[in-house]
């Protein structure tokens, strides 16, 4: 019985199918090699901070609200242009005539900045956890510790990241020099980290400096300043006095130094090191100026005067 032959079809084509799914690996892996090498530092490091508290377990989020993107406007008018207003209202009411003054009127390069404010963290100013004060010389932007740190402690919280890195942006292409300052209130603390509220009010300063210089902001316009529980703004003996004194303030200047250059006083210039005392020449006697004494000039220097002959010297 002769065996029956079967064609088998062979598909020249199935090549395809592996070539495609290289391909599509290939694919894949050029899109995760693009998205992996354009890196966010601030994000980075707020998914950093997120992990290692969701593992680490030490201490819990804020659970402060925080606003993400672009808030609506309530008005076209700044918060702090409006209680420049009420200010100068009420002075001439006090005074007369005094309403026209423009003597308190904030200069335009403080108007930028505080409607750059307004604008990305309305929520917050409509809130007071961010409070807008200034006059001709100075601009103040006050944030409540909380809206940044946990009790106790200075380490930024990971929305306060956010936060500040959204508001180091506005200050970024500014030439104004900064000082950050840190409050606390009265309750005493004492830990491994801090030994009294010097240390913390310095220490949250400090960290609110260097976030600032990590987000482009020039090191050589900041100073980091620490008050402690000494500069109260309310009443420390309630709860709610209490968290008004714990705030960090930015002073932003309107001159372009950050230190006063003092001119060197007089008396520094024409101060000399004092010169060791010296004992004096003895004044040379000449010859004969007395009658009979003859002045002899001694080896270890000085003179001695005598009536009788020198001794004649050895051969």
């Amino acid at each position: 019985m002769r065996r029956q032959v079967v064609d088998d079809n062979v598909h020249h084509e199935r090549w395809l199918v592996s070539y495609a799914d290289f391909i599509t690996l290939l694919f894949a892996f050029f899109v995760v090699m693009y998205s992996i090498s354009q890196v966010n530092e601030t994000k980075y490091r707020v998914l950093s901070n997120t992990l290692n508290k969701t593992f680490n377990k030490e201490t819990q989020l804020s659970l402060d609200p925080i606003q993400m993107g672009e808030p609506a406007l309530k008005n076209n008018v700044s918060l702090i242009d409006l209680e420049a207003m009420a200010l100068k209202n009420s002075e001439g009411e006090a005074e007369g005539e005094g309403g026209g003054d423009d003597e308190g009127e904030l200069p335009e390069q403080f108007h930028k900045i505080t409607d750059n404010i307004a604008e990305v963290f309305g929520d917050l100013v409509d809130t007071k956890m961010i409070h807008l004060q200034g006059n001709e010389e100075w601009l103040s932007v006050e944030m409540k510790s909380s809206l940044l740190f946990e009790v106790g402690d200075a380490r930024l919280t990971v929305p306060s990241m956010e936060l500040l890195a959204q508001l180091a942006g506005l200050f970024k292409d500014s030439s104004n020099p900064m000082r950050v300052e840190g409050f606390t209130d009265n309750v005493p603390i004492s830990n491994e980290f801090f030994e009294s509220n010097w240390e913390l009010s310095a220490a949250r300063a400090a960290a609110v400096v260097r976030l600032f210089a990590e987000e482009g902001v020039d090191p050589v316009r900041m100073a980091a300043v620490g008050y402690g529980e000494y500069q109260p703004i309310a009443d420390n003996d309630s709860p709610a006095g209490r968290d008004k004194n714990r705030r960090v303030v930015l002073m932003i200047s309107k001159t372009a130094q950050l230190r006063p250059v003092l001119p060197e006083l007089a008396g520094d210039r024409d101060f000399k090191a004092p010169q060791p005392e010296q004992e004096p020449e003895p004044a040379a006697v000449p010859e004969g100026a007395l009658k009979g004494v003859k002045t002899i000039k001694l080896e270890g220097g000085g003179l001695l005067f005598t009536r009788d002959n020198p001794p004649a010297e050895n051969p």
